[in-house]
């Protein structure tokens, strides 16, 4: 089979499909977009006392990292999983840059071509609710 592992051929067909797709889009349309969406959760989160923004540059893309002090990041990404909402807490295979800065885990979310800026904001009010109950 020409050297390629017959195992994988459904991957490769997906990625192209998934290429296709993004190329139709427009590859700078999508990371405006994304970038949209990352400002708009940043801004809605910067109200929230203690909360610290990791990765700060302009071009992250539709990632937001994020602590709030004296909450546990873990503790932040159960209760936003009980609402409905998905994101990734802990080191993000960065365990020894985080260890340098003294940063415990992050909560990460990723926003992407698919994602509303509605979304966005339950995302927000969902993080909130989040973080009072953990401190009531």
């Amino acid at each position: 089979m020409c050297g390629v592992p017959a195992s994988n051929l459904c991957g490769a067909i997906g990625l192209g499909v998934a290429l296709t797709w993004l190329n139709g889009l427009g590859v700078e349309s999508v990371m405006d977009h994304e970038t949209v969406l990352a400002a708009q959760a940043r801004h809605g989160l910067r109200k929230l006392e203690g909360m610290r923004f990791i990765g700060t540059a302009p071009e992250s893309a539709g990632v937001v990292s994020f602590v709030v002090d004296g909450v546990h990041p873990y503790d932040i990404g159960t209760l936003l999983d009980s609402q409905g909402v998905a994101v990734r807490t802990g080191h993000h295979c960065t365990q020894p840059l985080m260890e340098r800065f003294a940063v415990s885990g992050t909560v990460r979310a990723s926003f992407g071509a698919y994602n509303t800026l509605q979304e966005v904001d339950t995302f927000v009010a969902a993080t909130e609710r989040a973080v009072n109950m953990l401190r009531a």
